[in-house]
């Protein structure tokens, strides 16, 4: 039986055509036992348990081990259940029966490795690569979903090839659309998922008494459709129920539990809302012609 190690190794060379040398560009040619050498020689080894750490320079982030664990625990409960399922039906419209996906702000993984799943019990065969600053949540990614390759990447330089990605989600997540344009296929796709205005309403509500109780998306929105074009927009909502024992697991893991007052997070723990609003807006979009 091969270890996750050896499993995430094969799975990083059957990608290797993917991937680029974040440093110089150059296509990557693997060295046993476990490296990636590039044609000017720039080496990045695989590390345990099993992901390539693709960064210029070392960069230091909020997002440590907790979050991602709470992060896991919250998406295995269901929470962005149905929206997985839109995601995956909508990259299943394709009809391709061999796909390139790459997660951009994968986080540790969760998310792309449902769509995979999902995605692989339809027949499809499925390239996928995971890309991500935090290196703790890398790290659970690779530890946790064996099988797809995950890199620790600046969405800024993303150590991948051009014109080889079908789809590129950025769920919840920054983005940079200079580079989303030179990875995608002249037929791929950004599924981008962004706040719609009642996302989380109950939290909010109760953590803020100003305008900040609402969220708008349009600056988001507005900038995106400045640079790729826009084919499809859908808004996914729905209530979903969350158990109180992971009601902290929920405010670790959001941003918006990260400055609540202290006296307002323990009266929350100890009366939780039964269920949040989950309220996202789904946006298609693709290169233009000249892009």
């Amino acid at each position: 039986m091969l270890s996750k190690m050896e499993i995430n190794k094969r799975a990083m060379e059957e990608s290797i055509a993917l991937l680029a040398c974040p440093i110089c560009g150059s296509a990557f040619e693997f060295s046993e036992p476990r490296s990636f050498v590039c044609s000017e020689r720039h080496a990045f080894d695989i590390a345990k348990p099993g992901y390539l750490h693709l960064l210029k320079q070392a960069h230091k982030t909020k997002y440590d081990q907790a979050l991602f664990e709470s992060r896991k625990k919250i998406i295995a409960s269901g929470f962005f259940g149905k929206l997985i399922e839109r995601v995956t039906e909508i990259i299943a419209e394709t009809k391709k029966e061999q796909i390139v996906i790459y997660d951009a702000g994968c986080g540790e993984g969760s998310h792309l490795a449902r769509v995979v799943e999902q995605l692989q019990a339809t027949d499809c065969d499925v390239q996928a690569v995971g890309l991500d600053i935090a290196k703790e949540g890398v790290k659970q990614a690779a530890r946790d979903y064996p099988g797809i390759v995950w890199t620790v990447a600046d969405l800024a330089n993303c150590p991948n090839q051009k014109e080889t990605a079908d789809a590129i989600l950025n769920i919840l997540s920054p983005s940079n659309y200079e580079e989303f344009k030179r990875l995608l296929q002249t037929d791929g796709f950004l599924l981008k998922v962004v706040p719609e205005a009642n996302y989380l309403r109950e939290l909010r509500e109760f953590i803020y008494v100003d305008e900040k109780s609402s969220y708008s998306n349009e600056s988001v929105t507005s900038r995106l459709a400045e640079k790729l074009t826009v084919e499809h927009v859908e808004r996914i909502t729905y209530k979903a129920p969350i158990a109180k024992d992971l009601f902290a697991d929920f405010l670790e893991m959001t941003p918006l539990g990260w400055h609540i007052e202290a006296n307002k997070k323990s009266e929350l723990l100890g009366n939780p809302p039964e269920e949040l609003t989950v309220d996202l807006q789904i946006i298609i979009a693709k290169k233009t012609n000249l892009s």
